[in-house]
């Protein structure tokens, strides 16, 4: 087993607002594609490289790189990106193009319960828009704690709400 941040306090609350996400995605998903269209979710318990997959009609219809935030849409908005390290930005590219699947991003917005995507790319793994990269000092993890990471800033407005 693996020492991670999931298992502390802080990372179960996170887990639980995931849970709410992933709720929400699946149920959207139902409505659109009347029901042919699930998530599944890769083990909390270890450190998979994404978060899941999403199946339509019994196949990899793609695969997603979930996460939350304390924050809402309209602070997000001043933000005008969506802040992820950029190694989750390429395992999810290296996936899409080994699974033929588009990669998804999908983000929580847990002050107003509301949850974003990005599509960020095709089935080939080709990348559907432009980002920043930059190096930059953020929180380590939940928990706390200061890392310098190469990040991706993902603009807000290729980002689209889940309803």
């Amino acid at each position: 087993m693996y020492d991670l941040d999931i298992n502390t306090k802080k990372g179960q609350v996170a887990l639980r607002h995931e849970s709410r996400m992933l709720d929400t995605i699946n149920r959207a998903m139902c409505l659109k594609h009347n029901n042919n269209s699930f998530l599944i979710e890769t083990d909390k318990s270890s450190d998979a490289r994404i978060d899941g997959m999403i199946v339509k009609d019994n196949k990899v219809s793609g695969i997603f790189e979930s996460k939350c935030r304390n924050m809402s849409l309209s602070e997000l908005k001043r933000f005008d990106s969506w802040l992820i390290t950029l190694d989750k930005i390429m395992d999810g590219k290296k996936l899409s193009v080994m699974l033929r699947a588009p990669f998804f991003g999908f983000l929580y917005l847990i002050k107003d319960d509301m949850v974003m995507f990005w599509k960020i790319t095709d089935k080939f793994g080709d990348f559907l828009f432009d980002f920043d990269v930059r190096r930059t000092s953020t929180r380590k993890t939940i928990n706390g704690g200061t890392a310098l990471r190469t990040n991706a800033y993902l603009p807000f407005k290729n980002g689209a709400k889940i309803s």
